[in-house]
């Protein structure tokens, strides 16, 4: 009987072990695409400052002739 306590008990602590480094991994994920998504949205922000800038120079241009 011992014997079957002691497997059941490996078990287990196996179960979590693979548990927690399936939520480890799961969190990497989310973080990992979370820092995508920042990086995405600042990249938009900066084209859309260049693009306005862009816009002010042809505009600048235009009222000094």
């Amino acid at each position: 009987m011992k014997h079957a306590n002691d497997l059941f008990a490996q078990a287990v602590n196996q179960l979590i072990e693979i548990g927690e480094k399936a939520r480890k991994e799961r969190e990497a994920r989310e973080r990992k695409a979370s820092d995508r998504e920042t990086i995405r949205a600042k990249r938009k922000e900066k084209r859309a400052h260049v693009r306005l800038t862009e816009r002010e120079k042809v505009q600048l241009h235009f009222n000094f002739n």
